[in-house]
């Protein structure tokens, strides 16, 4: 009924996890001690998380009245949601609230703290202020999403998003370390492309040591679970991989706090060597 809200024209999109099954479903509630609402499971049974293309969620009660949100967490016992307990504990949360949308510094969360329906309101919550009711179940949470008005994409691009890198230009960049952009499109080009597997993973391991562009650390998860859907597993470098799991896993992003969208990755990329 509200898979619309899904953006289908993403292409690869790391936030869909695998379809749900029932035994998944019976995994993870029993693992977070809750049952989930209704209409989430009816959602994740017809596209398991997701990123949003309805992607502003309009309330009086968030700041602005509107939140853009990313996506929509899958149900898996050690992705997505399943990940819960682990998040409220990491982003100092209060216990009962169950995570489905966010990135660290503002989610949206089933609340649970004194309710053991299977239809729990919807919270708001933020690094600053107190976790505010934003929608009485998840039904009209999802009715509260729109879609933006005017987006980006739908400009006029300067020709870049469709030019072909030489390897010798994405070193170039790479050694550079300055072009987030053309860093980030060489990957992904290379990626999607099968061979040149110890090329690509030499290349990776170079861009995640560029201290001075943020989040780089992302472009190379991300391009590296492309890379995998590709490439024979047979040429896979084990040990480089895990270097870049290794990684993924430690990134910080301030005062030590980790940065969940690397570890996401990190251990997406850890699931497809243990396979």
């Amino acid at each position: 009924m509200f898979d619309y809200v899904f953006d289908t024209d993403i292409g690869i999109d790391f936030a869909n996890l695998d379809d749900l099954t029932d035994d998944k479903l019976n995994q993870v509630e029993k693992k977070l001690g809750v049952k989930f609402p209704a209409a989430y499971v009816e959602l994740m049974k017809k596209q398991n998380g997701g990123t949003l293309s309805y992607n502003e969620f309009h309330s009086n009660k968030v700041p602005d009245g509107e939140v853009d949100i990313d996506s929509i967490m899958g149900i898996d016992v050690e992705d997505g949601i399943g990940e819960s307990n682990y998040l409220v504990e990491e982003w100092d949360i209060e216990k009962g609230f169950v995570l489905f949308a966010g990135d660290g510094h503002e989610w949206f969360a089933f609340d649970y703290r004194e309710y053991k329906g299977d239809n729990p309101c919807v919270f708001y919550i933020t690094d600053e202020g107190k976790p505010k009711k934003v929608a009485k179940d998840f039904e009209s949470f999802l009715k509260n999403l729109k879609k933006p008005e005017f987006d980006d994409a739908d400009e006029d691009d300067d020709g870049d998003f469709d030019r072909v890198y030489t390897k010798e230009e994405v070193e170039e960049y790479i050694e550079e370390g300055t072009s987030h952009f053309d860093i980030s499109a060489g990957l992904e080009q290379f990626a999607k492309e099968k061979g040149r597997m110890e090329w690509f993973i030499k290349q990776s391991l170079k861009t995640i040591e560029i201290e001075e562009i943020d989040d780089i650390s992302w472009t190379v998860g991300e391009s590296v679970l492309i890379k995998l859907r590709v490439e024979p597993r047979e040429n896979w470098p084990i040990d480089s991989l895990q270097k870049i799991v290794d990684h993924l896993m430690a990134v910080t992003e301030y005062e030590g706090v980790s940065d969940i969208v690397a570890q996401r990755l990190g251990k997406r990329i850890q699931r497809n060597i243990l396979q």
